[in-house]
């Protein structure tokens, strides 16, 4: 009985730190908000919160985890609308997708980023569900592109390793917030850079 009444506790805590995280960063940003505050709105120790999460990155991850989810699911009924297009006009789509949950989610992308490209933490980015979500992707795509003619045989994994790794949300402040540059116009850029990759059309 005590063992589960622990368990009950600890998803008591684990709902009432999340939901209390969330709130706080709805009106704060995620940047203006602390640990410690976490625990003290939350009405937790230090100590539960820290046991639970040992950074805000962790936090911010598993708060995203339902928002990536969602995110999936609008990319695979992509897929299915476009299937049987050519693999140049999927990437694109892709790519167009990606970046375009990356504009909505990036305060909290951005949170997690410091934590997770540091190779101490626990949150490896390269590891994260998200990342290699977004490398597995692109290498299928670009494997067919290859089987298919539409773009030579290559190192496909490395590619979109390559890919995955330039959606760091710091290129991304650095675009809009020191050049100036939208969120399409650095869609643009993208697709039309990685679409050197593909075999040039004739006509």
């Amino acid at each position: 009985m005590q063992q589960r009444n622990e368990r009950k506790d600890a998803a008591r805590h684990r709902e009432l730190i999340l939901d209390t995280a969330s709130q706080l960063f709805l009106e704060h940003g995620v940047e203006g908000v602390s640990m410690h505050q976490i625990a003290k709105s939350a009405g937790v120790g230090q100590g539960t919160l820290y046991r639970r999460y040992s950074s805000k990155a962790e936090l911010c991850l598993e708060l995203m985890a339902d928002s990536f989810r969602r995110f999936k699911g609008e990319i695979g009924q992509y897929f299915e609308q476009a299937a049987g297009a050519p693999v140049r006009e999927r990437l694109a789509g892709f790519l167009d997708r990606i970046l375009g949950y990356i504009e909505r989610e990036i305060d909290w992308l951005n949170a997690i980023k410091p934590s997770a490209w540091c190779q101490e933490d626990q949150t490896n980015v390269y590891q994260a569900e998200p990342f290699v979500y977004v490398v597995d992707t692109l290498k299928a795509l670009l494997d067919e592109a290859a089987d298919k003619g539409e773009a030579p045989a290559g190192d496909a994994e490395f590619a979109a390793f390559t890919i995955a790794a330039s959606f760091n949300p710091s290129n991304f402040y650095y675009l809009i917030k020191d050049r100036g540059l939208s969120i399409e116009e650095i869609k643009a850029k993208y697709i039309r850079f990685y679409d050197g990759l593909f075999f040039r059309q004739d006509g």
